[in-house]
């Protein structure tokens, strides 16, 4: 997400709350595939009395919220290998998991190593049979803060801290945006100072992006969690849990015109919000509701893009000029057989803006089978490397090994890469006694 200049404060002393706010927008922007997720086992990193806490948890089973937990399990981790009875647990959820791939999200933080550890273990020995089976780390920034709060109780009741930490830690890989907005940003752990600035200007500062990203972005409202959908402008909390009421009602919603059934959305919230409610199709988010009987209502295309309602004459008197129709959409070449209209009005200017504003995502994280040993690794070899973090002396990257490497600034060239994204690097130094890595961006 590109962070608007407004948000950018050259004053020193607002130099930290600035670098908090783009990481925070930064690490919800991965991409999201849900079609190719149907069953993810979410695996906390955390050890408690030698019980490993895990969540199966169906990315596509509710029609409420993206990442309905199916069933709970907690079993031991001896050394680098899970007990007996954990591989049969895992390897029965797999072969329950249906034709898709499927998925180990590992959270980051302690043991990590360990666990990612055991489940390629699985892998190597073929213990899921056929089955396409990988494993992720996903980044753990706030799980624990999370699972303590009255949102995390409400959320997932009757449930212990860490198994919560767990469900929190596998729905980020799922729809990352949904997740980390319950969340307050203070907490993500992103940059060096979020806990030494001035608090009141960090919030305010983080609370603008957080509605940013979720506003210009757009809201997909078949699958957003109440929590995501308050913070779309027009939305509270009250009109937010309505809209998810009547998606419950009427199995999914089906045009923007359906959202004005929402109880307490008046006409001026709506016009305030509809242009960030986006209603795509069943297929779209990967996901089927509930089979119930409503009234028919024809299908807008226009209602999948973020232009406002209001607009679509326009858009459509737009799309006209170049030979296209709404149901023609997605197309292409969009964007480029727009810019090459000539004599628009302001207002046609800004709908062709809509048209061509493009959402920049990152990559999905990498998906493995195996893991890396500092030993291992060889100066001057190359490797793909994900920005993990930026800090005032460089960035932390994840290259697959058992550390995260460092990226040293004096290494570095501007603008840096951002967090979230990948690239190559080589390998400059490796201190095995230290378990330190150096590397620097290939040219």
């Amino acid at each position: 997400m590109t962070i608007p200049a407004r948000y950018i404060n050259r004053h020193k002393s607002d130099e930290s709350p600035v670098l908090e706010g783009v990481e925070v927008a930064k690490i919800w922007s991965p991409e999201v595939d849900r079609s190719k997720l149907c069953w993810l086992p979410a695996t906390a990193a955390t050890l408690a009395n030698e019980a490993w806490r895990v969540r199966s948890i169906r990315p596509t089973a509710s029609h409420v919220n993206s990442g309905s937990v199916v069933e709970t399990a907690e079993f031991g981790l001896n050394g680098k290998n899970f007990d007996q009875r954990g591989e049969n647990l895992l390897i029965e959820w797999v072969g329950r998991a249906g034709d898709g791939r499927v998925v180990f999200a590992i959270g980051n933080g302690k043991a990590s190593l360990e666990t990612q550890m055991a489940v390629a273990t699985m892998i190597r020995f073929g213990k899921f049979g056929p089955r396409v089976v990988r494993f992720c780390t996903v980044p753990e920034n706030g799980a624990s803060k999370y699972s303590i709060t009255p949102l995390a109780e409400e959320d997932l009741p009757n449930m212990p801290p860490t198994q919560r930490s767990a469900v929190s830690i596998g729905r980020r890989l799922i729809d990352p945006m949904a997740e980390y907005v319950k969340i307050e940003p203070k907490h993500l752990g992103m940059g060096m100072y979020q806990h030494s600035v001035n608090a009141k200007k960090l919030s305010e500062a983080l609370a603008l992006v957080v509605r940013e990203c979720v506003s210009m972005r757009g809201v997909d409202v078949n699958v957003a969690s109440v929590q995501l959908l308050e913070k779309v402008c027009g939305l509270n909390k009250k009109t937010a849990a309505g809209l998810v009421a009547l998606r419950e009602q009427l199995g999914r919603i089906s045009s923007r015109e359906e959202i004005k059934g929402v109880k307490g959305l008046g006409a001026k919230s709506f016009e305030q919000c509809a242009g960030f409610l986006i209603v795509t199709d069943a297929c779209e988010n990967g996901m089927d509701g509930p089979k119930k009987k409503k009234k028919k209502v024809a299908s807008e295309p226009l209602d999948r893009t973020i232009i406002h309602p209001s607009q679509y004459g326009v858009a459509r008197s737009l799309l006209s000029r170049i030979g296209l129709r709404p149901s023609d959409l997605p197309c292409q070449y969009l964007a480029m057989r727009l810019q090459g209209l000539t004599g628009l009005t302001a207002e046609e200017a800004a709908v062709r803006d809509l048209f061509c504003t493009e959402i920049k995502t990152l990559p999905p994280p990498d998906l493995m089978v195996e893991i890396r040993k500092i030993a291992s690794l060889k100066v001057g070899e190359h490797v793909v490397g994900r920005v993990a973090n930026q800090v005032e002396f460089g960035l932390f990257v994840d290259i697959g090994a058992e550390k995260s490497a460092l990226a040293h600034r004096s290494n570095l060239r501007q603008p840096y890469p951002e967090v979230g994204s990948s690239l190559m690097f080589v390998i400059m130094n490796v201190d095995t006694k230290k378990g330190r890595i150096s590397v620097k961006p290939l040219e």
